[in-house]
């Protein structure tokens, strides 16, 4: 009998100690160790999140201005006649010198002057790349087109001093010259755009969209005037 009053205290003093639980030392440090694995997972979510919006912003703002940049190669490869973006005033243009392109281009078989722009608004801290077109007999027959905006979200060059070896310092429009991959006598314009969606994070870079672009026309020597006088902006 002493025995089985034994063998049964000890059980029930060893099912006293099993529903005993944890102490309140083991308790916090179990909850830190749970928080900061909640914290660290929740940080890589939120940084993932931001990257991929970020990610798709930049190339939401890419593709449209490359869509712009493909038309600009079709017309200036059709160009007859490119003039000089150094030349363009704001009187023909609305914007400085470089940041307008002007082209008598015959693409898909129609003879015409083109205009394109990089226009950044009063207050805005965007761009935008335009374009119009007229004809030119325009001052007799009519024919001018408005402004359209073809891209949005253009940066402005890092300087207003270009250094050819800094694609940071070119502007949106001018003049190729003794480029050695170019071994044509035809007239070259390199395009450099600039792109940030103001949906990107403010430490994000803009990117740089640019190309040489060549007229394949403009050996034939068309007349320097053709696309002048320029409407009004």
């Amino acid at each position: 009998m002493r025995e089985l009053r034994r063998v049964l205290r000890a059980r029930l003093d060893a099912d006293g100690r099993r529903d005993a639980g944890w102490t309140l030392v083991e308790l916090i440090v179990s909850m830190g160790i749970f928080g900061l694995l909640l914290a660290l997972v929740f940080s890589i979510l939120v940084t993932v999140s931001m990257q991929t919006k970020d990610n798709l912003a930049r190339t939401r703002a890419v593709d449209e201005t490359q869509i712009g940049l493909m038309q600009i190669d079709r017309q200036v490869r059709s160009g007859n006649v490119i003039a000089d973006p150094a030349n363009e005033s704001a009187a023909m243009s609305g914007v400085a010198p470089y940041y307008a392109l002007r082209v008598y281009t015959q693409t898909d078989g129609v003879f015409q002057c083109v205009q394109w722009r990089v226009r950044f608004p009063t207050g805005s801290s965007f761009g935008v790349l335009e374009y119009r077109s007229w004809k030119p007999t325009w001052q007799s027959t009519g024919g001018v087109e408005a402004w359209r905006t073809v891209a949005r979200s253009i940066v402005k060059p890092a300087t207003s001093t270009v250094v050819a070896a800094d694609r940071s310092t070119w502007p949106p429009f001018f003049v190729q010259a003794n480029d050695a991959e170019i071994s044509s006598s035809a007239q070259t314009i390199r395009v450099t755009l600039r792109v940030k969606d103001p949906a990107q994070r403010a430490s994000s870079a803009p990117a740089t969209v640019t190309s040489t672009l060549t007229g394949r026309n403009t050996i034939f020597g068309y007349p320097a005037d053709t696309c002048s006088p320029v409407p009004a902006p």
